[in-house]
């Protein structure tokens, strides 16, 4: 279920400062940060899915699919996220999710950091196929992130790098992997919280945040976002 949150600490902040204000007269008010945590146990929660560097009409023969479904065995089943699937025939496949965020500052500057849960099911050293690389990346744009289509090939909207290297509209936590020696599903967390992202708002205060993976796996990938929190720091 999607919550707004703003921790503890921070309220007792906030009350703080506003005791402040009232024993000087003055005040330079301290404004809740902005903090989404999204665990998807009523849906979606606002979040669309989407693929990207695949062919035109190849659909079908990727396996792709995207869905809110119950975590696999054998994590705990009563909790669900979003189930992204595809088998990445073309070496360079981009799974994505992305989400609106709104009612934030008018052409603002913010810093953002994304906290990221997901249960995967392949060994960070396991050899073949599997051993090929799937590259986490967020950011954030002012446009909707979709696929559009190039030639015969769907490709991103924005500047999401490739691979192993960033763009200007997302960067790279780094590689997904568990660190069983079998193909069992594991919870893996990720974050940029010591490399927090500037991002710019646009002139209604909107902000569209996209997660995905930029995968060299010549394999199936399935994986579930098991809980997701964005923070958008001054």
């Amino acid at each position: 279920m999607k919550q707004f949150l703003i921790s503890s600490s921070l309220s007792l902040l906030i009350a703080a400062s506003f005791s402040s204000c009232e024993d000087e007269g003055e005040c330079a008010c301290v404004e809740p940060m902005p903090e989404y945590t999204y665990t998807f146990e009523s849906g979606k929660e606002g979040w669309t899915t989407g693929f990207a560097d695949y062919p035109v009409g190849e659909d079908e023969f990727y396996e792709l699919g995207a869905e809110v479904a119950a975590l696999p065995s054998p994590l705990d089943a009563n909790q669900k996220g979003i189930k992204i699937t595809g088998n990445n025939h073309s070496d360079d496949l981009f799974m994505f999710l992305t989400r609106p965020i709104t009612n934030l500052g008018i052409n603002a500057t913010y810093q953002l950091v994304v906290e990221i849960e997901m249960a995967y099911n392949v060994p960070e050293n396991s050899v073949g196929i599997g051993g090929s690389s799937v590259y986490l990346k967020a950011g954030a744009a002012t446009k909707e992130p979709k696929a559009v289509q190039q030639d015969d090939f769907w490709q991103m909207n924005l500047d999401k790098g490739n691979q192993s290297q960033p763009g200007a509209d997302m960067q790279v936590l780094g590689t997904i992997g568990t660190d069983r020696e079998d193909f069992t599903y594991t919870l893996i967390s990720a974050d940029n919280r010591d490399n927090p992202m500037t991002v710019k708002t646009d002139d209604q205060g909107k902000l569209w945040v996209i997660i995905g993976t930029d995968s060299a796996f010549e394999g199936i990938t399935t994986l579930y976002y098991n809980r997701i929190t964005v923070r958008l720091l001054p």
